[in-house]
């Protein structure tokens, strides 16, 4: 009892010390898990603006681009296709709301009209859109089935943002247009042209200059929006292969050797192949001959020069231990030239439409041939209306030349073996009865059948527990010494990769790997750290070499970009305080060059002879006064200058409305696109833009 009175005394103290104690449990579990903003990164995708990308809606849409691909994209590739269709659909939600853009009833229905345009559900008698019947089917689908009802609702959701779309860049498109002035100046462009004589120095006719650290930063910090960056990473790795080892190699030869020593299975003596072959090979038996001319590969001759039922090898071949045996030798044509009429019944699955049974077929089949062999002319006009096969009816049945076992057996043995050139009859096949014709055939020629036993060698569970053993040990070993040191002890080649983005899903030289990606952008993973992966095939061991945050480059990491700018830059000036004078012979004798001639040069496209694109230089000589010499200019394959010679200013139009409707047409041809057009691009810039796919996918 005086216990439960001090507590009663100290119930206050209690729930205060209690309290205390939950709470640091949820904030231990809160830091466990990443801090206060992991909740909302796991379950948001990303934001755009202040707007979510929700991640189960996110997920789904995923999802259905994966099963629509059929496999073709993978879920990453999915991903990206999904954030770009979301993140324009945002933007362009943003945009329409700040510019108070709405559009009404009409015009919604309109943009329907257009996407639901030949649907018969939804088309009158003449085949046109009819919005009765569009509100009917509205109406009975809210009744009858809810859930469809709603998917309706997002489809007309979708379709308010098409119609929104269309009058947005309707808009666009009325503020991109040319006016008469511009045409004009676009007609000058193309068409003023003029002649000058010139002197090019290469940059190279200056001495070596040095370029530092701080250049480069100044340059960064003049141009910084040229060398903003997203995060990235550099690794380098090894990797440890699954081969098979020598142990391996050695057992699946032994294995084959048995194959032609045992006196219960034998392929000497066997009499059965394909038998032979089901049993103990991993490959089946392919009852078909092959042309001799067609036996390729290093064991050809071999394989050629052997006796009947005689057995070449073992031989290794494509990761494979083979034993062959020469079972036949013959001779065949390898083309014919044929034509069918296909008579296909009920069940065959040829043509849903057709009914008949397969006695029906037959009978018609016969009745064919019957008819075609008293009047062959009639061949032609009687497969364009009674085959099945519409691909060849459509040419009167005519095959055209085919090779030997391209057809299915017992069409291929009739024309090839059985039939005689010039003659009719009927094959019975899956797909059902082929009148056929053999119009010719090529001479015969050598073939073969072979029966092979193949062996693949591979691995054994020693090799690859050893293989795993090998792996673990260099991690360990890389994790505590130099990773490169390491590998080169085992004789293992370290391969560098620079600049891998977050959203990376292959690796150079490794294929996809996206675990090694999201390990390398892990918060907690830092340069030097060290990690092993299974690849399916194997094991990759990595390392981070450099870890480079979003935003500005560093010097070093802009340093392959700005150095040679700054070079020619440095180079230029010096090869401008050696020019002496304006005569350009002197200029170009001075510096061991030739006076050079650009004749009908124009500011479209300001191509200057042996020098390529030079559009400083020729605006340049657009700005001068015939018979000037202009001062020393820096190009971009040198520094020069320049005398003009001739200008010539093309004869003014009557009007320049063709120029600008055309100059129009130009900028709203990629404009105008509402996924490829830049006005997208300008939009992500005018937004903050989380991103965090990196984290769940």
């Amino acid at each position: 009892m005086a216990i439960l009175s001090k507590i009663r005394e100290r119930t206050v103290f209690l729930i205060v010390i209690i309290a205390l104690a939950l709470f640091a449990f949820v904030l231990t579990d809160l830091f466990r898990n990443g801090g206060f903003t992991s909740d909302k990164a796991s379950n948001t995708v990303g934001v755009v603006g202040d707007e979510e990308i929700g991640r189960e809606e996110f997920a789904a849409e995923v999802e259905t681009i994966v099963q629509q691909s059929q496999g073709r994209v993978s879920s990453l590739q999915a991903a990206k296709q999904a954030w770009e269709n979301n993140l324009r659909r945002k933007l362009l939600k943003q945009e329409f709301e700040k510019l108070g853009l709405e559009v009404g009833a009409d015009q919604i229905t309109d943009a329907m009209a257009e996407q639901l345009a030949g649907d018969p559900r939804f088309s009158n008698e003449a085949g046109f859109f009819d919005e009765a019947k569009l509100k009917q089917f509205i109406a009975e689908l809210k009744v009858t089935s809810p859930e469809q009802y709603q998917q309706w609702m997002n489809f007309e959701q979708s379709m308010e943002v098409n119609a929104k779309s269309q009058l947005y860049f309707n808009m666009v498109r009325a503020g991109v247009q040319a006016t008469l002035l511009e045409g004009q100046q676009v007609y000058h462009q193309e068409n003023d042209n003029l002649t000058f004589e010139f002197v090019k120095i290469p940059f190279n006719k200056a001495d070596d200059v040095e370029i530092s650290k701080a250049d480069i930063q100044d340059y960064i910090n003049a141009h910084k929006e040229r060398f903003q960056q997203e995060a990235k990473r550099n690794i380098e790795y090894v990797s440890f292969n699954e081969e098979p080892s020598e142990d391996d190699n050695a057992a699946v030869k032994s294995e084959i050797e048995k194959l032609i020593s045992g006196e219960e299975q034998n392929f000497n003596t066997t009499d059965n192949v394909e038998e032979f072959l089901a049993v103990n090979s991993e490959t089946p038996f392919n009852d078909n001959y092959i042309f001799e001319y067609n036996v390729q590969g290093e064991f050809a001759e071999e394989l050629l020069n052997l006796d009947l039922n005689e057995v070449y090898g073992p031989y290794f071949e494509n990761e494979n231990y083979k034993l062959t045996k020469l079972l036949e030798r013959s001779q065949k044509p390898d083309s014919v030239k044929t034509s069918h009429i296909l008579v296909t019944y009920d069940g065959t699955r040829v043509d849903g439409s057709v009914t008949r049974t397969q006695e029906e077929a037959k009978s018609l089949a016969d009745s064919l041939t019957t008819v075609i062999k008293r009047d062959p002319s009639k061949f032609s006009e009687l497969a364009s209306e009674f085959s099945s096969d519409r691909q060849s009816a459509a040419n009167g049945g005519d095959l055209d030349w085919i090779t030997y076992g391209a057809l299915v057996p017992a069409f291929n043995d009739y024309v090839f073996d059985e039939a005689r050139v010039d003659s009719y009859g009927v094959v019975e096949t899956d797909f059902g009865y082929h009148v056929i014709y053999v119009e010719d055939r090529t001479s015969p020629k050598d073939v073969i059948k072979l029966a092979t036993v193949t062996k693949t060698v591979e691995p054994s569970e020693k090799t690859l527990n050893e293989l795993y053993r090998a792996a673990s040990k260099f991690e360990l070993a890389a994790k505590e010494g130099d990773f490169r040191a390491e590998a080169d002890s085992l004789n293992k080649t370290v391969k560098p990769v620079n600049g891998i983005n977050k959203l990376d899903e292959s690796i150079p030289g490794a294929g996809r790997q996206r675990s090694i990606v999201k390990w390398a952008f892990e918060e907690e993973t830092k340069v030097g750290d060290v990690k092993s992966f299974d690849t399916g095939s194997g094991y990759i061991v990595a390392r981070v070499t450099k870890k480079s945050k979003k935003g500005l480059m560093s010097p070093e990491e802009a340093s392959a970009v700005v150095t040679p700018i700054l070079k020619k830059q440095k180079q230029a000036e010096q090869i401008k305080s050696e020019i002496t004078g304006t005569d350009l012979t002197s200029i170009a004798s001075s510096f061991g060059v030739t006076k050079q001639k650009a004749s009908s040069i124009n500011m479209s496209n300001p191509i200057v002879p042996g020098a390529g694109r030079e559009p400083k230089i020729v605006g340049a000589a657009f700005a001068m006064q015939e018979g000037n010499t202009s001062q020393p200019l820096q190009g971009n394959t040198g520094v020069y200058v320049i005398q003009l010679l001739e200008k010539n200013e093309a004869q003014p139009l009557p009007s320049y409305r063709g120029v600008a409707k055309e100059e129009t047409e130009k900028r709203t041809r990629s404009l105008m696109n509402p996924r490829t057009s830049p006005i997208i691009e300008a939009l992500k810039n005018s937004k903050e833009i989380e991103d965090n796919r990196h984290l769940i996918y």
